[in-house]
């Protein structure tokens, strides 16, 4: 039987396997953002590591585990807000960096709830997708799916390699030290008390935790840790927290208001810092709730380090392609196959039964070349911007006026490609298979059998090799996040040739954990020539049963 964890990973694989674009890194970034964004739904997707949204995914085993009071949706967002809190704006410093993952043992700190989060992303984790990409998506996709309002996203976040200041307030903290903290990272007053109150509309507190917040008498059936929610929707992302706390109804704010122990009392110093007017605000309609909060969660999970570049804005409203593959065959004949998203958002046209799609040749010419991409009207989003359709495609046409890309007839939209250089899904492997170990199991021998095509000129001869590069998570020591290694050097060798291609194989054995399996890519490059083949997800060749 599958744990959510192995389900999820499954079809985030099958859904994202392999990539023939063109090679560029801020675009295959943004691709990857987009495809955990905007494809997390369905039956197990990512997404479903917090629907509904008051489950707890155990990170020991992978498994839903509902008795201790703990929910996954809730820490996604805390781990968001602890990474953002020890920005230093003036400075330049600090914000969405991953820099969490090395500050877990502070107090400030304290809980499972970090780790829990960073396990998950973990498997999720690869050379374009970094884990501060990964803890501003997930608070995104937490805020979407549990019932609040689309967040916009972008990518490109950078890894810092070490820890950052201390400066997360605590419920001891008080009220001057709480307001410095934020303003040091670029929020107001008012800032502070909204974000706050965004960020407590889901989860609560825990005895187990916070033993001088909520009392042992807070345990009971199916709540071991003895957690008390903030408001009485605990896995809605709504208005109800701030409406009960100024009508002084249902839970009133929660635990760090109505505990009687004054000194860790403080949403209720936050809250009344300015007499409740923000909070008060807040509290008038769902609709002012809904839009503060995507202004300030926007500022914080774009709040970055300076000298990062973020990408512009993942746009729902574009159709995109994914797991867009190209193999050829012994005679030199392409076979293009992938899918094509389209969502059905506010405002849009509903989406069509199918699509047409024509090759467009290495020519920029169209060609007469064309399939029909049919949608199964399986809803696979996210919940947060309108129901998520797919449209599985594959054509397979003659290699040798080659490809530069296809277009969707009707809205005459152009995605780019290139087959130049690529990976060859059908003519490569990796064994064993996904059925032969445990996800969680440690180091396995796995034996990488790669071909690669290379387009050829009739003006000179092939090359004799290529080099890869296999770029793969590795631990760090005292942080449950790796970082991605790029030591690792092949060389792909010439083993004959297949219409207008040539084609070059490598079998290399490497010692790795599955979790660093599912974040392994490798780039192809012709030394000697311009071809690249650029983050090719290696566990799309991996037979899962």
């Amino acid at each position: 039987m599958l744990t959510i964890i192995q389900a999820t990973i499954a079809l985030f694989m099958i859904l994202g396997a392999s990539a023939q674009m063109l090679p560029d890194s801020g675009a295959l970034i943004m691709n990857e953002l987009e495809h955990l964004y905007f494809d997390s739904g369905g039956p197990a997707g990512f997404v479903s590591g917090i629907t509904p949204c008051d489950i707890y995914i155990d990170s020991s085993t992978g498994t839903q585990n509902n008795t201790l009071g703990r929910q996954t949706s809730a820490q996604w967002i805390r781990t968001a807000f602890h990474d953002f809190m020890t920005a230093n704006v003036a400075a330049g410093t600090g914000g969405i960096d991953a820099s969490i993952g090395f500050e877990t043992f502070r107090a400030e700190n304290v809980g499972v709830a970090i780790n829990d989060t960073l396990f998950f992303f973990t498997f999720f984790f690869n050379a374009k997708l970094s884990m501060a990409d990964l803890i501003a998506a997930g608070a995104a996709i937490s805020i979407g799916a549990c019932g609040g309002p689309p967040i916009p996203l972008r990518g490109g976040r950078i890894d810092t390699t070490g820890p950052g200041p201390s400066g997360v307030p605590e419920p001891e903290t008080d009220i001057k030290t709480t307001l410095a903290d934020f303003s040091g990272a670029g929020f107001s007053q008012e800032d502070a008390i909204a974000l706050t109150a965004c960020g407590h509309t889901m989860g609560g507190v825990r005895h187990s935790t916070f033993p001088q917040v909520v009392p042992a008498s807070a345990i009971g059936v199916n709540n071991s840790d003895g957690r008390i929610a903030f408001d009485d929707t605990v896995a809605a992302f709504d208005v109800d927290l701030v409406q009960q706390y100024i009508d002084g109804r249902g839970l009133a704010g929660g635990p760090l208001v109505t505990t009687t122990n004054e000194t860790v009392q403080s949403d209720l110093r936050l809250y009344s810092s300015d007499g409740n007017a923000t909070v008060q605000k807040l509290a008038q309609s769902s609709e002012h709730f809904r839009s503060t909060c995507v202004t300030l969660m926007s500022r914080m999970i774009d709040t970055v380090p300076q000298g990062v570049t973020l990408t512009p804005l993942l746009d729902p409203s574009k159709m995109k392609f994914g797991n867009v593959s190209l193999n050829v065959d012994w005679t030199g004949d392409l076979t293009l196959s992938g899918f094509l998203r389209y969502i059905e958002g506010p405002g849009s046209a509903s989406a069509p039964t199918s699509l047409s799609l024509i090759v467009i040749d290495g020519n920029q010419r169209l060609t007469n070349t064309s399939t029909q991409a049919i949608t199964d009207r399986v809803d696979l989003s996210n919940h947060a911007y309108g129901p998520t359709f797919h449209y599985p495609f594959s054509v397979s046409f003659a290699g040798g006026s080659g490809l530069s890309g296809i277009q969707v007839s009707g809205i005459e939209q152009q995605f780019p490609l290139q087959d130049s250089l690529f990976v060859v899904p059908t003519l490569s492997s990796i064994t064993p298979g996904f059925d032969k170990y445990n996800i969680l199991d440690p180091l396995h021998e796995f034996t990488f059998n790669i071909t690669a095509a290379l387009r050829t000129s009739s003006s000179s001869g092939p090359p004799l090799t290529l080099k890869g590069t296999i770029s793969f998570p590795v631990p760090q020591p005292g942080n449950m996040s790796p970082r991605i290694d790029y030591s690792t050097t092949i060389q792909l060798n010439l083993i004959g040739g297949a219409g207008s291609f040539a084609l070059y194989s490598v079998i290399h054995v490497l010692n790795m954990t599955s979790l660093q399996i599912f974040g392994s890519s490798i780039d192809i490059e012709d030394e000697g020539g311009e071809a690249r083949a650029e983050f090719f997800k290696l566990f799309s060749i991996l037979h899962f049963f």
